[in-house]
């Protein structure tokens, strides 16, 4: 009997979402761009994001949509979302776009969550940079007319690079349709939000 398991993209010892996405399309996509799979990084309701590795070792997150996904555009619009970010020099760049595949390649950020970051207390300089440099994306968003519309919350889709420095993720439900409240949205995350221990050690910090 024919092992259907070998012609099946393959990390870490087993098959990558055999049901959930296209094989055959990222196998492709993949041959294609000289590309191998590493490691799944991230599951949703509409994709699963994959780390990738170039023949140059580079590395890169891989995005395609799951074939179960009840949003069939959802890629397509992050794909249109990001590019105007990017313009700005907000969000992971994009590399590559396979519209028919629905597979998006971007920029791989080495971080954490922002939540993580601000629990493991990270230094007051440091923290000041950091917020500096958000609130500037925040208002630059604002100023765009894009709204992100999951800033508020746990702080998840805001990662911390490795120079501390944040990058704004997940823009696949980001609108340029409804009223842009990304940097209200941010000071409820780190300022006013009194359920969220966020402010409470962002306050301890810059006022150490």
């Amino acid at each position: 009997m024919e092992n259907i398991f070998l012609k099946l993209p393959l990390f870490d010892g087993y098959v990558v979402d055999s049901n959930l996405i296209n094989q055959a399309e990222l196998n492709e996509f993949l041959k294609e761009n000289g590309l191998t799979l590493v490691e799944k990084i991230g599951k949703g309701f509409s994709s699963i994001i994959y780390l990738v590795k170039a023949k140059d070792g580079r590395l890169y997150a891989l995005k395609i949509q799951r074939i179960d996904s009840p949003r069939k555009d959802a890629l397509e619009r992050e794909f249109q979302n990001l590019s105007l970010a990017n313009r700005h020099g907000i969000g992971p760049k994009i590399i590559a776009y396979d519209k028919d595949r629905k597979i998006l390649l971007m920029e791989f950020i080495d971080g954490i969550s922002f939540r993580k970051w601000i629990l493991q207390r990270p230094e007051k300089e440091k923290l000041r940079k950091f917020l500096i440099e958000l609130f500037k994306q925040a208002k630059k968003l604002d100023e765009i007319g894009l709204s992100h519309g999951q800033l508020a919350g746990k702080g998840t889709n805001i990662l911390v690079n490795k120079q501390n420095m944040p990058v704004i993720i997940d823009f696949e439900k980001a609108s340029t349709k409804r009223k842009c409240r990304n940097l209200f949205q941010l000071i409820s995350l780190i300022v006013t939000n009194p359920h969220s221990i966020i402010p409470k050690i962002v306050r301890e910090i810059l006022q150490s």
